[in-house]
């Protein structure tokens, strides 16, 4: 791209010198210049193409890494919401209450975060055919957004038990 671009400058003073001098000799130097300056235009074009390329496979790459962990996360996440069941069942009726609603909560914020991670898969999906920057601003976006959730809900998992022992 950079050869590209350089092209274009050596190419413009060339013609510019070239429109300076008289007589058919420049004539012809104008018209390789015209056609150095086409050349040197279909390469930048190239380059550009070739870049949007890479960009696309690269935020498709970044994105399925980030889906398998998020989904992984989750299902670490749940399996332990089955494990606290057991602990919960060996707790006193009172506590076993206010565990089972708690746990209840944050079962339905893994549902739910479940849920927000598949609706941005498919928004993704969607729009990586028509990828531009905001398509990876908005991944960017969603991927700090859903880490920082995730945190807390695992958080809150594990700290489900510390407020009730005595």
């Amino acid at each position: 791209m950079k050869k590209s671009v350089i092209n274009t400058i050596v190419i413009s003073f060339l013609f510019a010198s070239i429109t300076m001098s008289c007589g058919e000799a420049s004539k012809e130097h104008i018209k390789d210049a015209n056609e150095n300056m086409k050349d040197a235009n279909a390469d930048l074009k190239e380059a550009v193409v070739d870049a949007d390329a890479e960009a696309k496979e690269k935020a498709k790459t970044d994105w399925a890494d980030f889906k398998m962990e998020s989904d992984s996360e989750i299902v670490a996440m749940k399996k332990e919401t089955v494990s606290l069941k057991d602990k919960i069942a060996k707790s006193s009726k009172k506590e076993q209450v206010k565990l089972n609603a708690d746990l209840k909560k944050m079962e339905q914020k893994l549902s739910d975060q479940k849920d927000k991670l598949d609706k941005r898969n498919t928004e993704f999906e969607a729009s990586i055919d028509k990828f531009d920057a905001s398509v990876e601003t908005k991944n960017e976006s969603f991927k700090r957004e859903f880490k920082h959730d995730m945190s807390e809900l695992g958080t809150a998992i594990r700290d489900l038990f510390k407020d009730n022992v005595k």
